[in-house]
């Protein structure tokens, strides 16, 4: 008797265990195929269910919160994909009904926080693109939206939506130092998570390329395969200063500081100032198509490998546009300058 009360209490206590951690996934979402799958962010299949009616329920145990796609077809052939983050609780996916290209899913504190976020930002943003809007609202657009991304963070520390938005909305224009004090102000568990261990891996690389750093040798084919160091251009008695630019076709961004760049450079060429781009283009064709056609007459190298390059480990880029400004002595004297701030700069420091 003894024996079976013992094994009754353990298996009681497995199971609260499993109930601490244990997520529902229920859904109702019109004309979707009829299978959903749950994948984890290296599209690896977690779990499916089959759809009844356009409903569905997937369930299982989530020991740390994790983010998810849940979408109704294994590759092509989707009729919907959405985020979620996985978290114990019961998560709720429904059609959006003033938004049909948007799925709500709430039902847990990341789930919630993400749900009311991305209706407040669609709503700056809808308006900021209506031609309606004069350039004065637009400016306070602006700075609406990065207020309410700093704000829903801070309510958000002690859920892993929180730290999504510092790591993908605000990590690309805080310093390393600055990464690593806002990541400190999330609870122990949390910075355990996976979103936050490889954030603090990458501010504290990006510490190491921050103004005043020796710049990281780069050493990528060009367009005729031919391999060219950043070292050999840094080095060149010609140029004494160096833009090292990461950027990519396919980035509208990227592109629209093309104008900025050319007038730098034509400016400043003769000069001693130098471009190193660095493209993460997987489109060889596309990459050279758009050095041609934007006559970008400057150092060009690649992988053609997208982010999937040393060179992105190494200066922690966490998205492009992005460039760091290095001087004929190998330091890095400044980063990421946007627009007339890069003319300005070189100009300043030619100047001296």
């Amino acid at each position: 008797m003894k024996k079976i009360l013992i094994l009754a209490a353990t298996a009681a206590v497995l199971c609260s265990c499993g109930n601490k951690h244990k997520y529902t996934v229920e859904g109702a979402v019109a004309g979707i195929n009829d299978k959903v799958y749950l994948f984890d962010e290296e599209e690896v299949i977690l779990d499916s269910a089959a759809v009844k009616e356009s409903k569905f329920r997937l369930s299982g145990i989530a020991e740390t919160p994790a983010v998810a796609i849940l979408r109704d077809a294994r590759d092509q052939g989707a009729t919907f994909a959405t985020m979620l983050i996985l978290e114990p609780g019961q998560i709720m996916v429904n059609d959006d009904a003033e938004n049909t290209y948007r799925k709500r899913v709430t039902g847990t504190p990341a789930n919630d926080a993400s749900d009311a976020y991305a209706a407040a930002s669609h709503a700056l943003v809808d308006e900021f693109r209506n031609p309606n809007t004069s350039d004065e609202r637009r400016e306070a657009i602006n700075a609406e939206y990065s207020q309410l991304t700093r704000t829903v963070m801070e309510q958000n520390r002690g859920n892993l939506f929180g730290a999504i938005l510092l790591a993908q909305e605000l990590g690309y224009e805080l310093s390393g130092q600055e990464l690593l004090d806002e990541i400190a102000k999330f609870p122990a568990a949390m910075q355990q998570t996976g979103i936050l261990v490889k954030l603090k891996e990458s501010a504290e690389q990006k510490i190491r390329t921050d103004a005043g750093q020796p710049y990281i040798d780069i050493v990528q084919p060009d367009a005729a395969g031919k391999e060219v160091s950043l070292k050999s251009v840094v080095e060149n008695p010609a140029n004494k200063y160096v833009l090292l630019d990461f950027w990519a076709s396919w980035c509208g961004p990227c592109m629209g500081e093309v104008p900025h760049l050319k007038k730098t450079y034509d400016e400043f060429h003769k000069k001693g100032l130098e471009i190193y781009g660095v493209s993460f283009d997987k489109d060889r064709e596309k990459w050279l198509a758009a050095i041609d056609q934007n006559g970008m007459n400057w150092v060009h190298v690649s992988q053609v490998n997208g982010f999937d390059n040393q060179a992105a480990r190494d200066y922690a880029v966490q998205g492009i546009p992005s460039n760091f400004l290095i001087g004929s002595d190998g330091k890095i004297v400044a980063k990421n300058l946007r627009g007339e701030a890069l003319y300005e700069k070189v100009a300043e420091l030619l100047a001296q």
